[in-house]
């Protein structure tokens, strides 16, 4: 009975001790769980110390830049009371700056009314600068004309003198009063193509006040290769154009077909030997500005020796060929007239090129 009572007891005694074996066991994995619970809060307190600590650092700059703001707000609004002060100062000065203001526009009223007459009278002396400018001018022409008329009237002048005091002599046979005859017919005709000449230089300032007319390029060249078509068909020559640029302007239409005749039948005159002389005729026009190109192949002209006197009147660079040395002193003087400029490029044996410019075509307008 003892044993059994003892062996029950043991039973139970056995069964305690396995169930706080498990017990433990429970204990021992909610402690593990516990502990790693632990050690995962230290590591998220370590990193929240460290983020207090970067935290910290921010909040001591941000004192810091505060207490610097300050001390800047401080000097700020002493600047602010030093500046109202100025203003005040300024605002004195400009009610005093405004009342001399007031009497300065009375005062330049009386000057501008003083100015209006001061305008008018020079208006009145730059008309009779002008005045002075042309007639300063106009004697600078005269005298010019002056001395050509001297320089290239003496020449047949002297010579029908000299014939006519030669036929005046007794002992002139039939024979030489012929040939005497012969060379004052010439020397008179000579005479009359200067005098003809100098007529029609002095006519282009004449009659630059003329009606201005759209004239067409197309069209005066065309009358200009009708007017010498024996001398075109003569010597072959070719006249190409493009006037696709800008085909018309306003001018006197005498004037433009004067340059034009003169330019081409010079570039066909004096053309190389055993050549066909080409002229290329082309238009260009930027913004205002038109501009006329005549190029040649001809013999060209040597402007290092002669280029000071290419649009001199009687000047003559070729002995080979006839002229009078008035063609592109004419040229010249007509571009001028019509209020263009003109330009030469030329080299010998290779050609020459013209170039007139006419600055603004508004006021070449019909």
């Amino acid at each position: 009975m003892d044993k059994r009572k003892k062996s029950d007891e043991l039973m139970i005694a056995n069964k305690r001790l396995v169930f706080q074996n498990e017990e433990k066991e429970k204990r021992a994995a909610e402690l593990i769980i516990a502990n790693e619970e632990i050690v995962f809060q230290n590591e998220e307190k370590e990193k929240r110390a460290a983020e207090l600590i970067i935290a910290n650092k921010e909040l001591a700059f941000q004192n810091e830049e505060k207490e610097k703001r300050a001390s800047e707000l401080i000097i700020a609004n002493k600047e602010l009371v030093f500046q109202n002060k100025e203003k005040e100062k300024r605002a004195a000065e400009l009610f005093i700056a405004n009342n001399e203001l007031v009497f300065n526009n009375k005062e330049k009223g009386k000057r501008a009314a003083e100015l209006i007459i001061a305008n008018k009278e020079i208006a009145f002396l730059q008309e009779k600068g002008k005045v002075t400018t042309d007639l300063i001018q106009r004697n600078g022409d005269l005298e010019q004309f002056s001395n050509i008329v001297s320089h290239n009237l003496n020449g047949p002048i002297g010579n029908i003198t000299a014939i006519t005091e030669l036929l005046q002599k007794a002992g002139v046979d039939e024979h030489m009063k012929k040939g005497l005859i012969e060379r004052l017919n010439v020397s008179s005709k000579k005479l009359e193509m200067v005098v003809k000449d100098l007529h029609d230089a002095l006519q282009i300032k004449n009659n630059i006040n003329k009606q201005k007319t759209v004239i067409e390029f197309a069209e005066i060249t065309l009358d200009v290769t009708l007017s010498i078509e024996n001398v075109i068909n003569e010597t072959g020559a070719k006249i190409l154009t493009n006037f696709s640029d800008i085909g018309e302007m306003g001018s006197i239409k005498s004037y433009l077909y004067s340059i034009f005749y003169n330019l081409i039948s010079n570039s066909i005159k004096y053309r190389q030997k055993d050549i066909i002389p080409v002229i290329k005729i082309t238009s260009k026009q930027i913004g205002d500005t038109v501009e006329l190109i005549f190029e040649d192949n001809g013999i060209g002209i040597d402007l290092k020796n002669s280029g000071s006197h290419v649009f001199g009147l009687y000047k003559r660079f070729h002995n080979h060929v006839e002229g009078s040395g008035v063609g592109l002193y004419m040229v010249k003087n007509q571009v001028e007239a019509l209020g263009g400029k003109i330009f030469i490029e030329s080299e010998v044996n290779v050609g020459t090129i013209f170039r007139i410019v006419f600055e603004d075509i508004n006021k070449y307008a019909s």
